[in-house]
């Protein structure tokens, strides 16, 4: 018997009015009350190329904006070496455009727009759009590499959601 000490965390609500309809904290309230929905941070991996992207669009890029998508190493500050790579090591190998990148999730596509426009576009962005984490403007952040609350990612979704308007989450206690 193989015990599974994996945790859960799930948040729904509505991106329009703030209401959250559903939080799950965790597998078992009975052995941890700790709500991992409210209060631990994650890594967030792709979810994090709507707000890059989004930040593109604001200076300038198109869907049909290109990048090549193949193996890259980048090389930043002193001499410092990033080679990300996308699933599975599969590449297009040729110019792509951002609505390819979204599509299939590119990360070079992504670490070369987060380069092209300045690491910082993509920190000021998450704070201005309601995640307020401690992100860094490092090549990496371009692919979620920091770790940030679901709750926030949640607020920063509902931005884009509703065009620009923030909402904060409203919780209806039905005890």
């Amino acid at each position: 018997h193989i015990e599974n000490n994996a945790q859960v965390a799930l948040v729904l609500s509505d991106p329009n009015t703030g209401a959250v309809s559903g939080l799950i904290g965790g597998k078992n309230y009975a052995s941890s009350e700790y709500n991992s929905a409210l209060y631990s941070n994650r890594q967030v991996g792709s979810a994090i190329k709507p707000f890059l992207y989004y930040g593109a669009l604001e200076n300038g890029f198109t869907a049909s904006s290109t990048f090549s998508s193949e193996e890259t190493t980048f090389v930043f500050g002193d001499n410092q070496l990033y080679s990300p790579h996308n699933y599975n090591n599969l590449y297009g190998n040729k110019d792509i455009t951002m609505a390819a990148a979204i599509a299939y999730s590119d990360n070079i596509y992504a670490v070369k727009t987060h380069l092209f426009l300045g690491e910082n576009i993509l920190v000021e962005n998450l704070k201005r759009l309601g995640v307020d984490s401690n992100a860094t403007s490092v090549p990496s952040l371009a692919l979620g590499s920091t770790e940030i609350n679901m709750m926030e990612m949640i607020q920063g979704y509902s931005v884009l959601e509703n065009m620009g308007y923030k909402v904060e989450p409203k919780y209806n206690d039905r005890r």
